[in-house]
C-alpha cells in the first residue's frame, strides 16, 4: 500500500489512502502503531498537499483515522512527519468536506499536549476561531471540540481571549445544537476556573446561555452548572448591583413624593 500511495496515478493513490484509512480505523492488532512505525504517515502527508480535491479528502480521512484514539505515538507521528501545516492548508480549502475533516483531525491531535501547543503556535487557534463562525454545523461542532481542548489548559486562555475565541465559544453556547452547547459549556467551565476571565465571561454575555442550559434536562446542563458555580461571585455581584439600582430608583421616587 505504501508503494501504491506513491504510485504516479491519481486513482491508485486515492484508493491507497482510503485503504490506509480503513486499516487505521479502530484498534485491532495495533494497526495504528504499525502504520506509523512502517512509514505510512509521510506518503499520506504528501497526498494531503496534492492539488486534487478527491486525493485531499482521502488523505484527510486517513490522517483522521490515524489520529483518532488514545495512542499518543500516532498523534506525535503526524507532527514529526510535518503533517500539521498541510492540515491547516486543508482547513483553508474551499471544499467543505476537507475543512470538516481537517478541523476534526486537529481536534483529535490536540488531545496530545505537545501537538496541541504546536498547533496553536502555527495558527490552529486562529483557524478554529475563524471557522467557528461558519454556517456549517459540522464545522462548528469540530471547531467547538478543538477549542474545548484548548480551554482545558490555562496556558491558552490568554490566546483564546486575544483571538476572539471566548466570544465564539459563547456564540456556540447560544446555538440550539446540543453538541455545540456541550463543548461550549465545557469550555466555559474551564475558562471560569481562571479568575482573570470570570468577569470577562459575564460581560461577554456568557451567563445567559449557561442559565438557559440549566433549565433543560440535557447533557450540557452539568458543565453549565460548573461554569455558573465558578462565576458565582460575579453573578451575585451582578444581581446585587441590579437590586441596588432598583432600590435607589424607588427610594428616590418615595423621597420625591414625600417632599
Amino acid at each position: 500500500m505504501l508503494f501504491l500511495a506513491r504510485f504516479p496515478d491519481v486513482e491508485i493513490q486515492r484508493y491507497a489512502a482510503l485503504a490506509i484509512a480503513g486499516l487505521a480505523i479502530g484498534d485491532k492488532g495495533n494497526n495504528k502503531i504499525r502504520i506509523v512505525e512502517e512509514g505510512a504517515v509521510r506518503p499520506i502527508v504528501d497526498l494531503a498537499r496534492f492539488p486534487d480535491v478527491e486525493i485531499q479528502r482521502s488523505a484527510a480521512l486517513a490522517l483522521t483515522a490515524m489520529a483518532l484514539g488514545e495512542h499518543q505515538v500516532t498523534k506525535t507521528g503526524i507532527m514529526v512527519e510535518d503533517g500539521l501545516l498541510p492540515l491547516l492548508s486543508l482547513a483553508a480549502s474551499n471544499d467543505t468536506d476537507c475543512v470538516r475533516a481537517a478541523i476534526y483531525c486537529m481536534g483529535c491531535l490536540a488531545e496530545n499536549d505537545e501537538v496541541r501547543a504546536r498547533l496553536v503556535e502555527i495558527g490552529g487557534l486562529v483557524t478554529a476561531v475563524a471557522h467557528g463562525k461558519s454556517d456549517d454545523i459540522e464545522i462548528k461542532r469540530n471547531c467547538a471540540y478543538f477549542l474545548a481542548l484548548l480551554c482545558e489548559a490555562m496556558e491558552f486562555h490568554d490566546a483564546l481571549a486575544r483571538e476572539g475565541g471566548i466570544e465564539v465559544i459563547i456564540e456556540m453556547a447560544c446555538l440550539e445544537d446540543i453538541e455545540c452547547q456541550e463543548y461550549a459549556a465545557f469550555s466555559l467551565a474551564h475558562l471560569a476556573s481562571n479568575r482573570d476571565y470570570q468577569t470577562y465571561i459575564a460581560k461577554a454575555g456568557g451567563l445567559k446561555p449557561l442559565v438557559a442550559m440549566m433549565s433543560v434536562h440535557a447533557e450540557p446542563r452539568h458543565y453549565a452548572g460548573l461554569a455558573l458555580l465558578k462565576v458565582r461571585f460575579v453573578v451575585i455581584n451582578f444581581f446585587s448591583h441590579l437590586f441596588l439600582i432598583y432600590l435607589s430608583i424607588h427610594l428616590y421616587s418615595l423621597f420625591d413624593i414625600m417632599f
